[in-house]
Order: C-alpha cells, then sequence, then structure tokens
C-alpha cells in the first residue's frame, strides 16, 4: 500500500513539474511574440496603414517613414512607403523602399510599373510590366500598358509582338487590333491601318472595349481612309460620329474631306461649327484662312490667321499660311519676316523622338 502511495506521489509530482515547464514555455513564447511585434510593428505603423486606407497618403507616408527610422528592419513600413510614393507620382524615391520591402505581390507590382510608366523615365517600366507578365500572362492590363511605353518608345519591333500576343490572348483582340491600327497609322501604312481599324469596329461595334479615346480612334481612322482616296467614306464615318457625340476635332476632319475635293462652300460650315464648340482651337480657324486664301480674299484669312497665332504662335501651318496671306497682300518684307520664324523655329526643334507627347491615352 505504501508503494501504491509512493507512486501515485510521484506521478503528481512529475505532472506538476510538466504543467510548470509548459506554463513556463507558453509565457516563453507570448513573450517571443511581443518582442517580434515590437520589433516590426508600432502604433505609428498601424497609424500609416489606417491612414493609407483611407487615402490620406501624406499622413499615411510620414508614419510609415518615421517608423521606418526607428525600426529600419521592417519590411512592412518599406513597402507602405514605396506604395506611397507610386501612388503620389514620385516613382524614382519608391524604387529603394519596394527593393528593401523584397518579394512583392501581384498587386504591388501593379502599382509599381503603372508608376512607372507615369514617371519621367517610362522606359523603366518595360522590364518591370514583363516581370508581371512572366507570372500573369494573360494579364490584359499589363499588355495594354506596356503598349504605352513601347509608343513612347517607338519600339515598332515589340509593338507589333505584343499585337500578336494580344491577339491570341482572350479578351485581347479588340486591344491587339486597336494596337496595330495605331501602329500601321504611325506609319503612315494607311492601308493596313484602315483594316485594322475596320476590324476594331467589327469586333467592338459601340467601341465600349477600345481603349483610345472615340475622337481619337475616329480622327485617325477617317485621317486613313482620306489618304487613300476614301474621302466620302472617310465623310460617312466621321458624320455618323458626330451626330451622338460632336466634336469640333472631328467636325474639322469633315471640312477637311470636303477642302480636299474642292467643295470650298461645303467645308465652311464644319469649321465654323467646329470652332464654335471650341472657340480656343487653332485648327478650324486655319483652315477658314485657308478657305479665304484659295477665294483670294488674304485680308479675310490674316483675320483668322491672327486670331490662330495668338493660339499657337509657334505652329508652321499658322506661319506658313500667314506668309501665304502677307504675299498675296504684297506684303514681301512681312512674309520674309515670317518665313525666317519658321527657318529659325525649325532649326531649334528637338530630333529625339522621345520628346514627342506620350500616348498616355494606353494607360
Amino acid at each position: 500500500m505504501q508503494m501504491i502511495v509512493s507512486t501515485r506521489s510521484r506521478i503528481t509530482r512529475q505532472r506538476g513539474a510538466w504543467t510548470l515547464r509548459l506554463a513556463f514555455l507558453a509565457v516563453f513564447a507570448g513573450l517571443l511574440a511581443m518582442s517580434a511585434w515590437n520589433l516590426t510593428r508600432s502604433s505609428g505603423l498601424e497609424d500609416a496603414t489606417r491612414a493609407y486606407r483611407l487615402g490620406d497618403l501624406e499622413t499615411s507616408l510620414a508614419r510609415a517613414l518615421d517608423h521606418l527610422d526607428r525600426r529600419p528592419w521592417s519590411r512592412d513600413a518599406a513597402l507602405l512607403v514605396a506604395r506611397c510614393y507610386s501612388r503620389m507620382d514620385r516613382s524614382e524615391q519608391a524604387e529603394p523602399y519596394y527593393t528593401r520591402a523584397g518579394r512583392l505581390e501581384l498587386s504591388d507590382l501593379q502599382l509599381r510599373a503603372y508608376a512607372l510608366a507615369r514617371g519621367p523615365r517610362p522606359g523603366q517600366a518595360v522590364s518591370a510590366f514583363n516581370q508581371i507578365l512572366a507570372l500573369a500572362p494573360d494579364n490584359l492590363a499589363a499588355m495594354r500598358r506596356l503598349a504605352a511605353v513601347e509608343l513612347a518608345l517607338d519600339d515598332k519591333p515589340a509593338l507589333r509582338a505584343l499585337a500578336d500576343r494580344l491577339e491570341h490572348t482572350p479578351g485581347g483582340a479588340i486591344l491587339g487590333a486597336t494596337l496595330r491600327g495605331v501602329l500601321h497609322h504611325n506609319e503612315k501604312n494607311r492601308e493596313l491601318a484602315c483594316q485594322d481599324f475596320a476590324k476594331v469596329l467589327a469586333l467592338d461595334p459601340e467601341l465600349k472595349e477600345m481603349p483610345l479615346p472615340r475622337v481619337l480612334f475616329f480622327s485617325q481612322y477617317a485621317d486613313d481612309l482620306a489618304a487613300t482616296g476614301q474621302l466620302e467614306s472617310a465623310r460617312a464615318l466621321l458624320l455618323k460620329e458626330v451626330e451622338s457625340h460632336p466634336d469640333a476635332m472631328l467636325w474639322n476632319a469633315i471640312g477637311n474631306t470636303y477642302l480636299l475635293q474642292g467643295k470650298l462652300e461645303e467645308a465652311e460650315r464644319p469649321f465654323k461649327r467646329a470652332l464654335e464648340l471650341n472657340p480656343a482651337s487653332s485648327g478650324p480657324l486655319i483652315n477658314l484662312a485657308k478657305l479665304e486664301l484659295q477665294r483670294h480674299k488674304p485680308e479675310l484669312a490674316l483675320g483668322y490667321l491672327d486670331r490662330a497665332k495668338a493660339i499657337a504662335p509657334a505652329s508652321y501651318s499658322v506661319l506658313y499660311n500667314l506668309a501665304v496671306a502677307y504675299r498675296q497682300l504684297g506684303r514681301e518684307k512681312d512674309a520674309n519676316l515670317v518665313q525666317e520664324t519658321i527657318k529659325t523655329l525649325r532649326e531649334d526643334a528637338p530630333s529625339d523622338p522621345l520628346t514627342t507627347t506620350w500616348p498616355a491615352y494606353a494607360l
């Protein structure tokens, strides 16, 4: 009996010892977890995260940077700083923080690439978008934005490859045909551009998925039709569009189709309608001046050109027609001064193709 009692006592003591050990381990694990939280987290980081979710980027950035000053190893804070800089269009400042953050999720890769594309050196975004496409080959948003960058860089082989890829990607046929049309339009390959734009309209009659602004799509398509001698088709296309979406640029293009056919009276009304829709546009004023010059009424042309020059003083078209008007008026000295201005502008014009307007519409 005494042996049984002794055995039970020993078992009880052992259980107590194990209970104490488990309790100690639980406390130790809790302390470790708390230490890890203190090492990587803080109320400042929580405030930064909350501000970011509310769209208060300035506050979020300040809190996250403050946290990084005290805990430089915090990946969460570095990522939050990078996100803030990207959304504030400060992509160059964001880059070192993305590096500190380490491996990025797809959503952060998208944010980083988009910010680079909008930044001062959009060419840096090419590798960023290709990184996304390596992880998500059918990502249409990445391909669409990559197209904008490649257009800015005028990388024709890359653009053709991207158009092919889009046309063979589920849901990408419209984007691919549009990109190919823009590429052929920019290359002055008018017949192929017409085929591409016609395909876009066949695939997307209401242009709900086509990425370009409607006015840009129709102006480029009509321009290509006109350049291939299809003036009636170009005018019909534009007249149908302005019925539901009146636009100064398109009315101006309608007038041009008449002007190219020598129909001066018919051309005047569309030009004046364009001017009514956008009085700050120099295009209709220049075209109205051309009409008056063809009618040998340089005084009236000069009135339009003076208004156009006030809007676009460095426009070659304004200056060239101004010289023509002066010569019709017998003002050779004034015409020669304008020609000297044109010569100076051409000499000072930048030759770098990347200084042209970046087609940000594709973003």
